[in-house]
Order: C-alpha cells, then structure tokens, then sequence
C-alpha cells in the first residue's frame, strides 16, 4: 500500500471518521479536491459502513468484469467503462470485495459543482445513477497517481491541470458528451481532416470534399481513415453530427428542424432517421426526455 500521507485531504474529502486502519487495503493519490482510492490489496474498510456518508462527490469506474459492484442499468458499450456517481451526503454502503474491480474518484463539493455550473446552471442529486466514461480517462487517472507520489518539483502546477481535466471529463461523460480518444488519429493528414470535420461538420460535406482537402484521392482517403479511424469517413461524420445534436436539443434554444440545418443534415427526416438509429429514439422524444 502506498503511504498514506495529508489525512487531513483524505477526511476532507472521504468523511472525518475514516482512518488509516480503514484504508490499509487501500493505494492512496491525493492532491487538494481530488482523490483516487485504488482497492490493491482487498476492499476498503471504511466502504463497506452502513449509511456512511461522504461530504464530496463519489465516482467509482468499473471494469467490466462479471461480477458489477453496482449492476449495469444501461447498455455498455465497447471502449467504454461502467461508471456511477453518488452526490455528498447521501447515505450508503458498497459492498466489500476481496479482488475488486474499480477506482473509486472523490472530488471537493464546492469544486466539482464551481465546475459543473459551467455546463448548466442546475446540479441534480446524484443516487448512483449510471454513465460511461471511455478507457482513456485510466491513462489518465494513472498519469496522476504517479504525479501525486513521486513529489516531482512544481507537481502542484501539473495536478491543478490534471484535476481540472479529469473533473471535466467526468462531468462531460455524466451529460452524455463522451468521447472515445482512441479514433483521434496520430496520422497528420487524417488528424487534421477530423479537426475540419470538427469545425465544419454543420456544412455541406462530402467524402469526396474531405478526401480533396486531404489531397488524397477518394479511395485512397477512404482507405487510410478507416484504417487510422477504426470507422469510415461518412460514419464518423454523421457521428460528430449527432454528438453536437445532443447538445443542441439539451439546451433547448432550437427547434429540431433548425437543430437538424445547424448540423448538416440535408432534412428533417434524415436527421430523425439517423438519430433513431443509433439512439433508437427520435430527436424530439430525447429531449423530452432529457428535460424531464
């Protein structure tokens, strides 16, 4: 177990009752609002109280095994882990296991919501609802777990940084603005092409119009994206077409028909068409349900 140093950030953030004894199964990275708790030798003490309490907020990432400390309630999917989220001050009890299979994230009350504000104004109670983070938030998870032990010179300037991202990549992933870091391309051409896609996506693009941007021919062009992309270039474009459609009909500024324009598709019922085939739901019934 790595030393357990700064109880005082741990109580802050975890409850003030818990103890080292508590957490002699436990690795331990903490820097200021953020804290990842890694189960290495077997579960943690303190977790499995009846109705304890934490005064931040709780995220525990699961991965993937048979045996969900908290069993999935929405369809997983791949390069993806289980994730729940639990806001402060609820009462609970995780059940204790002896190889368990997740982290567990807390973060400060005051930051995490000084964070969330900057999404939506409203900050729902959290009771263990679900959502998917993608695979890549380990890597980072790990880059600060070795940042926060090694007492590198200026760490605080690197942890700030990295506490703010991961604060926000789970927030994103909560709101349902995932994204799977693993399709941007190292491939210069291909990068550049999704940055475009990115900013154009709203626009009357053609695989043929990427591929000449690209200054590749069209079977060519088609040939490496896929390959650099794991999906094919009109796939990917209708994805980022359908990811800034989420956010659109979240914020509830647009009619689904100005949504469908603003996100280049060419008709109201090819953007319904598309959208119900990945979401298996239309446009206007997702946002009646997210607003409900």
């Amino acid at each position: 177990m790595e030393n357990i140093e700064n109880m005082d950030k741990i109580k802050s953030l975890v409850g003030e009752t818990i103890t080292e004894g508590n957490l002699k199964n436990v690795d331990c990275y903490v820097y200021d609002k953020f804290a990842l708790f890694i189960q290495a030798a077997g579960f943690c003490e303190f977790a499995i109280k009846k109705n304890h309490t934490h005064p931040s907020y709780m995220i525990i990432i699961e991965f993937g095994t048979d045996d969900f400390l908290i069993p999935p309630r929405i369809e997983l999917k791949k390069n993806y882990y289980l994730a729940s989220i639990l806001s402060p001050d609820i009462p609970h009890e995780d059940k204790g296991t002896e190889f368990p299979n997740y982290y567990t994230i807390m973060i400060d009350k005051d930051y995490f919501e000084s964070q969330f504000s900057m999404y939506q104004k409203e900050i729902p109670r959290y009771v263990g609802e679900q959502f998917l983070i993608c695979h890549d938030v380990l890597k980072m998870l790990h880059l600060f777990a070795f940042e926060s032990s090694k007492n590198m010179k200026n760490s605080e300037v690197t942890l700030d940084c990295q506490t703010k991202l991961l604060t926000h990549w789970i927030i994103r992933s909560l709101l349902g603005e995932n994204y799977d870091m693993r399709s941007v391309s190292t491939n210069e051409i291909i990068g550049r092409v999704q940055t475009y896609i990115e900013l154009h996506c709203g626009e009357d693009l053609t695989v043929s119009h990427l591929a000449k941007n690209a200054n590749m021919s069209v079977s060519n062009f088609n040939r490496l994206f896929t390959k650099e992309v794991g999906t094919s270039p009109k796939n990917y474009l209708t994805s980022v077409r359908l990811n800034k459609s989420l956010k659109l009909l979240r914020r509830n500024d647009f009619s689904v028909s100005e949504i469908a324009v603003q996100c280049g598709f060419s008709s109201l019922s090819h953007f319904s068409a598309a959208f119900k085939k990945i979401y298996a739901m239309s446009p206007r019934d997702y946002r009646e349900h997210y607003l409900k």
